[in-house]
């Protein structure tokens, strides 16, 4: 029986090789053969090619963060409170969110915020999401984010930002990591 299924196979195989090459001039293994070469000179160069031109980095963290982010799809900033800081008093900075051009900010989007700091920097709240946001429409979104500083002295917070752009033909997910320094009396 077993025998009788290889036959098949076999046959359906020939069957299809013949049909494949049934107009070419040259014998169908020099086809298959060219065939072969120029598959593994297409794999060859693909290899070469990634070896040569290494992948964009796909998080934010590639660059050391600032308080200005930008793609040209958006603008994420961290501005700093005007009066300054005092240590162990309540203050607080803006982050805002904006698309550039034609892109606007996916309101169905999951959007959050991570925040960070060293120690003696306290959030009451480190983790924010668009119910936190002072405003957010499809053409910005602001976030007044309060801290406490334990400590006098140069301090950075940094924030990680998840959200997503959209322009009429699609909608593009983002995480940027920015930073701002903040001077504490």
């Amino acid at each position: 029986m077993r025998w009788m299924l290889t036959l098949t196979l076999m046959l359906a195989l020939s069957t299809g090789l013949l049909a494949c090459g049934g107009e070419s001039e040259e014998p169908a293994s020099e086809g298959a053969d060219e065939a072969a070469e120029t598959a593994e000179a297409e794999a060859t160069e693909t290899e070469t090619d990634t070896e040569a031109e290494p992948e964009p980095a796909e998080t934010a963290e590639a660059e050391p963060a600032g308080p200005r982010a930008t793609d040209g799809t958006f603008v994420l900033e961290a501005r700093p409170e005007e009066g300054g800081y005092t240590a162990n008093t309540l203050g607080q900075f803006a982050i805002h969110l904006e698309g550039e051009g034609e892109w606007h900010l996916n309101q169905d989007f999951p959007f959050s915020i991570e925040l960070s700091g060293p120690e003696g920097i306290q959030f009451p709240k480190a983790s924010l999401g668009k119910d936190d946001a002072a405003e957010f429409a499809d053409e910005l979104a602001r976030f007044d984010v309060p801290f406490t500083p334990g400590a006098a002295g140069e301090h950075e917070v940094r924030a990680t930002v998840s959200f997503a752009v959209c322009n009429p033909q699609s909608c593009v997910p983002k995480t940027q990591t920015i930073a701002l320094n903040i001077p504490v009396s």
